[in-house]
């Protein structure tokens, strides 16, 4: 018995890939689960990236 595996479209991964990097992200600044954030945050370029990811996002929605 083999399974066929179900392949998801590229967009469809493209958009799991940033999803995790984001949440990630704002883990690493504290900006999830009411934590602090680190202080200067914004300057970051962690912070620049969340951004980015947030426009493709858009793009990909």
């Amino acid at each position: 018995m083999t399974e066929k595996k179900e392949e998801q479209p590229a967009e469809e991964i493209e958009l799991e890939k940033l999803i995790k990097e984001k949440i990630r992200l704002a883990k690493k600044l504290g900006l999830l689960d009411g934590e602090t954030p680190v202080e200067g945050y914004r300057e970051t370029k962690e912070y620049a990236r969340l951004n980015e990811i947030d426009a493709q996002l858009w793009e990909l929605v």
